[in-house]
């Protein structure tokens, strides 16, 4: 009966010496696994500081991938005339300051008159012009639309944002067309310009 006893003592304990053993064997591969964890974070930190920063132009201007667009034969005539068009209303309204625009005309706008784009990708810039807002609406409209493209070309030319904000509405009001940028309600063929700018030339 005693040695039984001396032998259950004996396995105890060595029960609780493996116990032990084991206890701090788990303890330090935890501290191995925290170890290379905090050196894994630490290097990804250095490498996210070594980082190079993205630059940050002062002015970021987004050019658009063109639609390739000839001009048909019957085009021509059109765009002659918004040629004349723009080169009157830029000496009359814009001092003579603008410089010369490609104007073409768009079979695929359907929700926009026109449209302003700046130069980029080896690409002049141009002037676009929605052909069912010209076969659509009076002159006075095709010609309110010309001059509030014209805005948006003098703001890309002093380095401007292309927007319709306060320099936009400045400007607008200045050259006698509406401020707004899209149609007023309704949709006839009412005049859009608030001051004929061929009056103006006349004076």
């Amino acid at each position: 009966m005693g040695r039984r006893r001396r032998v259950h003592s004996r396995t105890a304990a060595l029960l609780r010496t493996l116990s032990g053993r084991l206890k701090l064997e788990r303890l330090r591969q935890l501290w191995m696994q925290c170890e290379l964890f905090s050196v894994t974070v630490v290097e990804e930190a250095r490498m996210e500081i070594a980082r190079p920063a993205p630059p940050r132009p002062d002015v970021v201007r987004i050019h658009r991938k063109r639609r390739s667009s000839r001009s048909r034969a019957d085009d021509v005539a059109m765009i002659s005339a918004l040629q004349i068009e723009h080169a009157g209303y830029n000496a009359a309204l814009f001092d003579a300051k603008l410089g010369p625009v490609k104007i073409r005309l768009s079979r695929r706008m359907k929700n926009r008159l026109g449209h302003y784009m700046v130069a980029g990708g080896g690409q002049p810039a141009e002037i676009a012009m929605s052909l069912r807002h010209i076969e659509r609406d009076s002159w006075d409209d095709v010609l309110h639309t010309l001059v509030h493209e014209m805005v948006h070309q003098w703001q890309d030319e002093n380095g401007m944002a292309l927007d319709h904000g306060q320099a936009f509405r400045e400007k607008a009001i200045e050259v006698g067309i509406s401020a707004r940028a899209t149609r007023p309600a309704g949709g006839g063929t009412q005049p859009r310009l608030a001051a004929r700018a061929g009056k103006r030339r006349k004076q």
